[in-house]
């Protein structure tokens, strides 16, 4: 009898285990913002990673869980997952918000870990999206080389902004950055979404640790690099309107972070192929043609609806393929 805890992941990593490797994937991204901004960004990081694991606590204890459900990981991830999102200048308020959001509303009512429908830190990132787009998408000038203060709130005027590579593509303009900048993560963005260089060396790194599956990851960086390259933004050069869509918004943090959540994710390969191609594709388009400069986190939640029925068909589709081609082999015999 199998007494164990949902998720039931086919392999010898435990879910604890998997849950560092994303930790620290998290906090190199997190050492990435912070020589940029100063602290700020790990303070964001560390609110809305206590908020989301005091909330499952508290769903635990009101749910009549198990609390050692509180220290497997998965509600510190969601929220340093939330935080990793948001502008550097963002009030502190509004990611936890988004993490509080996240674990009981998203979380927490389909029975806690293994058993959510949706991805919860992308449901919570959605919220805050359209909720306070005005907070999530301002963002500090990177070369005004501003320390930003430890404070809940940050006045306005007192720090430079700028306008995102994503909202300067979305209303067709060609932003003033170069292809190593870009590679660099030397632009405006989110705290852990410009990294575009350390994004992808996570990826291989968490790959290899069998943490993310490649049947997810792999496909969607392909397709997210096909589409970039064949629908070239107007009036920019190939290459550059390349690198700039790839490391504009979240579409490179979502395939490391958001689209491998083993519980929302397809279990077999082909499903996961699938998942991880249409995944790109809604991205790519959100990414363009949405109503905010970052709509990732909401084709992320309409694949997640639709990961289930990706499943049980790749799956009855290559059960069905592989019964005919091992009934054409077969030879009747004949006496």
């Amino acid at each position: 009898m199998n007494n164990q805890s949902a998720p039931y992941i086919r392999t010898e990593a435990r879910v604890s285990g998997m849950m560092m490797d994303m930790l620290l994937a998290s906090l190199v991204l997190g050492i990435f913002s912070f020589v940029t901004y100063g602290p700020r960004p790990l303070y964001i990081m560390l609110l809305s990673c206590i908020t989301a694991v005091l909330c499952e606590l508290v769903c635990c204890v009101i749910g009549r869980r198990p609390l050692r459900m509180v220290l497997d990981g998965t509600a510190a991830i969601t929220g340093l997952t939330i935080g990793l999102l948001m502008s550097p200048m963002v009030d502190a308020w509004v990611p936890m918000v988004g993490a509080a959001f996240a674990i009981v509303v998203v979380k927490a009512p389909f029975g806690g870990t293994g058993r959510n429908v949706f991805n919860p830190a992308a449901a919570g990132v959605a919220l805050l999206t359209y909720c306070f787009p005005s907070q999530m998408f301002t963002y500090p000038a990177i070369e005004s080389g501003v320390q930003l203060p430890l404070t809940m709130t940050i006045e306005p005027g007192t720090v430079v902004t700028e306008v995102s590579l994503a909202a300067q593509l979305q209303n067709h303009a060609i932003p003033p950055v170069d292809r190593m900048n870009i590679l660099l993560g030397n632009f405006t963005g989110p705290i852990g979404a410009t990294a575009f260089l350390i994004l992808l060396t996570l990826a291989c790194y968490l790959m290899v640790r069998r943490t993310i599956s490649p049947w997810v990851v792999i496909p969607y960086f392909a397709t997210c690099a096909l589409l970039a390259w064949v629908f070239p933004l107007s009036s920019m050069n190939p290459a550059n309107s390349f690198l700039l869509q790839l490391g504009s918004g979240y579409i490179l943090f979502a395939g490391v972070f958001l689209i491998n959540d083993p519980v929302t994710a397809p279990r077999f390969w082909l499903g996961r192929l699938c998942y991880g191609i249409l995944s790109a594709g809604m991205v790519m388009l959100m990414q363009r043609h949405g109503n905010y400069e970052a709509g990732t986190c909401f084709a992320i939640l309409l694949m997640n609806a639709f990961a289930p029925i990706i499943d049980r068909w790749s799956w009855h589709g290559w059960y069905a393929l592989t019964r005919r081609l091992r009934t054409r082999k077969e030879v009747p015999a004949y006496e």
